[in-house]
């Protein structure tokens, strides 16, 4: 698969952080032009030049197409989340020409911040944003991602009359980690593990509210997918994945699988390990 690739300043432009991550002295400035001053000034990597700046989606995509020449699509299902697909040049105002096609980096963490997921977010989800350290912004990725489904459970269970106090004073200062989460749906054992404190009814309430976020956060990222698909005229296409949250969770994948067919969506879902650091290689290579 061919795809045009465009390293203008404009297009390498860093327009603000995300996930509680921030850099002075970044923001509007060229990060290409940067990191090339920057290893100018080592010996050590005097030798080295950034030729490329790509978008771990767009890798992901990238490297799905070396084995899949359908793949139209490349997803971040992580810590973060984020989605890239192919577009043809045309359909591309900010761009020359009209022929050929150019991977679209989405940002679709950020879906939302117009109200579009009003109609889905719930007083946790809100809480949450509230609390976070961009409120209004990511609140896709806040609904999806592993950075925040902890949270969301916390939330969940601190609210539920169901849950013991003992188990209540026990999350109520801490972050849960997403892979938490993942293992405490596995079995009540996991959940006494991570929770010494928690009753057997609190392990079954523990599975309960877990095995609900993370499916909605399955069905939400699948619900993207399909956006994409039908932006794309509804033709079948590859989409490559790569994430902890897709690879490590095992309901993840099936629960977004089970609704793209739910949803008539005919995408195929391959995974993609490493695959933004493979694609970011062939991009660089091509440049």
């Amino acid at each position: 698969m061919l795809f045009h690739l465009f390293y203008k300043q404009w297009y390498q432009r860093r327009v603000r952080g995300t996930k509680g991550f921030e850099c002075s002295g970044v923001v509007g400035e060229n990060v290409t032009e940067l990191l090339n001053k920057s290893l100018a000034k080592f010996k050590s990597t005097s030798n080295v030049r950034v030729v490329a700046l790509a978008n771990d989606t767009a890798g992901t995509q990238v490297a799905g197409s070396l084995k899949y020449p359908n793949c139209h699509c490349g997803i971040i299902l992580g810590t973060g989340t984020n989605a890239a697909y192919t577009e043809r040049v045309s359909n591309v105002s900010k761009l020359p020409g009209t022929e050929g096609n150019v991977i679209i980096n989405m940002e679709w963490g950020n879906f939302g911040e117009r109200g579009h997921l009003a109609d889905l977010v719930t007083v946790h989800d809100a809480t949450l944003d509230s609390r976070s350290t961009n409120p209004g912004r990511q609140l896709y990725e806040k609904m999806i991602s592993g950075m925040y489904i902890g949270d969301l459970v916390k939330l969940e269970l601190l609210s539920d009359g169901r849950c013991s106090e003992a188990l209540r004073q026990a999350i109520s200062p801490v972050h849960i980690h997403g892979r938490i989460v993942s293992s405490c749906i596995k079995s009540h054992t996991n959940v006494r593990q991570h929770f010494p404190e928690a009753t057997e009814d609190d392990s079954k309430l523990v599975q309960e509210v877990a095995t609900a976020v993370i499916s909605r956060a399955a069905m939400l990222a699948a619900a993207g997918v399909v956006a994409v698909w039908k932006k794309r005229g509804r033709v079948p296409f590859v989409a490559a994945v790569d994430g902890s949250v897709f690879l490590k969770d095992h309901i993840f994948a099936p629960k977004m699988r089970e609704t793209l067919a739910l949803l008539g969506c005919d995408v195929t879902l391959e995974i993609a390990t490493d695959g933004s650091g493979l694609g970011s290689a062939l991009i660089a290579a091509t440049a």
